[in-house]
């Protein structure tokens, strides 16, 4: 099996018992990670700081950071020049990895040699796993995803596993809204890409993530991205005012609402 790291940034207000319930699902893997780094974006509290002492012992935990917090781009920028392998899986420190996560994304790198970019479903969640509130579906094939990322992120972040080298080779994270400009970047290099047609990850959705993705901040960031990909051509003209018009909007609407509307009609 190909050995992999895994990247996880960390901050100050993660609670330590959501950050206890991440490790201990990469400690039950069917196929651990050769190596996990821990990147601490600013000074973590007390109790953080235990919950990584405890899994330390436990996992091959490797943890880097600086002392204030310069938020996730410039974090797991920072974090994969500390990764030791080709394969990068990602992980936020609140969701929960299914059992057997890492051995389907291995298998399926080890079939296909020149996927360079893999993710799969996720499973969205209030306060167990077991509370699914919705499971985000994402297409598969180079095809399927390529059109799909026109409208929307082709990709699970949380659930990915990319080759490191094509990422630094394309700048690595460089945009606000993370993770869909890079995917973009990577498709229009003429990578070839792919999702598994199964659950990875469990996410949390309680924990303010749709508070993270509304509000007149985030709608200009939208609009900024928008913009950057009709001038690098992924889409065109026509495709620019059909996205402003349907996907800005939403972002103006209080958290709440845009929970119904991911929950209900986008997944």
């Amino acid at each position: 099996m190909l050995n992999f790291s895994v990247l996880m940034p960390i901050y100050y207000k993660e609670k330590p018992e959501y950050l206890f319930q991440c490790l201990e699902s990469l400690a039950n893997q069917t196929l651990p990670a050769t190596e996990i780094i821990i990147v601490k974006d600013g000074k973590l509290t007390n109790e953080l700081e235990e919950t990584l002492s405890i899994w330390e012992e436990k996992l091959p935990i490797k943890i880097v950071g600086y002392e204030e917090n310069k938020g996730i781009v410039f974090a797991l920028n920072y974090g994969l020049r500390y990764c030791s392998y080709e394969l990068v899986a990602r992980m936020d420190s609140d969701d929960i990895c299914l059992y057997n996560r890492f051995e389907k994304q291995i298998e399926h790198f080890e079939k296909n040699r020149d996927i360079v970019l893999l993710s799969g479903f996720i499973s969205e969640f209030n306060k167990t796993p077991n509370d699914i509130d919705s499971i985000r579906k994402v297409p598969q094939g180079n095809i399927n995803i390529s059109k799909y990322l026109k409208k929307r992120c082709a990709f699970n972040h949380v659930a990915v596993m990319f080759k490191k080298s094509v990422i630094f080779s394309l700048g690595g994270y460089i945009n606000d809204i993370e993770d869909y400009d890079l995917w973009i970047r990577v498709v229009q290099a003429g990578y070839s890409v792919d999702n598994l047609n199964e659950i990875l990850v469990y996410v949390r959705i309680g924990n303010n993530m749709f508070g993270r993705r509304s509000g007149f901040s985030y709608a200009k960031k939208e609009i900024k991205f928008l913009f950057s990909q009709r001038d690098r051509k992924f889409i065109s003209n026509l495709e620019l005012i059909e996205l402003l018009l349907t996907r800005v909007p939403f972002r103006l609407l209080p958290p709440k609402f845009l929970s119904i509307i991911y929950s209900k009609l986008l997944r």
